[in-house]
């Protein structure tokens, strides 16, 4: 006797592009959008490597989005006070 399988929903929102291919693939293979979406989870869980180079990719992304954000700030700072200036400038004109 086979052994009763639990099985939970999920909602996973994708963009238009990936829900088209996603379409697409299933009706040329003939399987359903679960079991593509089933084996794609699967094998990314059972390949390490996918998920060190995410983990590492997002480490080096948020390093660089820090520096980014460190070194434009003051550009950020020297806007924000032209455009009181150029506010100011119009309250007075008025």
């Amino acid at each position: 006797m086979d052994k009763a399988t639990n099985q939970r929903h999920f909602s996973v929102m994708i963009d238009d592009k990936i829900a088209d291919r996603l379409e697409q693939f299933c009706s040329t293979v003939g399987v359903s959008e679960s079991a593509v979406v089933e084996v794609a989870i699967n094998y990314f869980f059972d390949d390490p490597q996918i998920i060190s180079g995410l983990m590492k990719g997002y480490r080096e992304m948020a390093s660089l989005n820090r520096e980014i954000s460190h070194d434009f700030s003051c550009c950020e700072e020297d806007a924000d006070i032209h455009l009181t200036q150029y506010r100011q400038g119009l309250q007075n004109f008025h």
